[in-house]
C-alpha cells in the first residue's frame, strides 16, 4: 500500500511541475496581450492572467489536500 501511495504523490508532484509551467507560460501570454494587445488585449489579458491563478491554485490544492488525506487516513 505505501508503493500505491508513493506513486500517487510522485505523479501529483510531476503533475505539480507542469502546472507551474504552464500557469508561467499562460501569465506570459497574458502580458504580451497586455503590452501589445491594443484596445482587445487588456480583457484578453485579463482572462489569461485569471486562468492562470486558478490553475495554479487548483495545481497547488490537489498536493495539499493528498497530504492531508494520506496524513489522516491509515489503513
Amino acid at each position: 500500500m505505501d508503493g500505491l501511495i508513493e506513486t500517487g504523490l510522485a505523479i501529483l508532484e510531476w503533475g505539480q511541475r507542469l502546472g507551474l509551467i504552464a500557469a508561467a507560460i499562460a501569465f506570459l501570454i497574458g502580458g504580451y496581450f497586455l503590452i501589445l494587445g491594443g484596445d482587445r488585449g487588456r480583457p484578453k489579458a485579463i482572462g489569461w492572467f485569471i486562468g492562470a491563478a486558478v490553475g495554479l491554485v487548483i495545481v497547488m490544492g490537489a498536493y495539499g489536500l493528498a497530504e492531508g488525506i494520506d496524513g489522516n487516513i491509515k489503513f
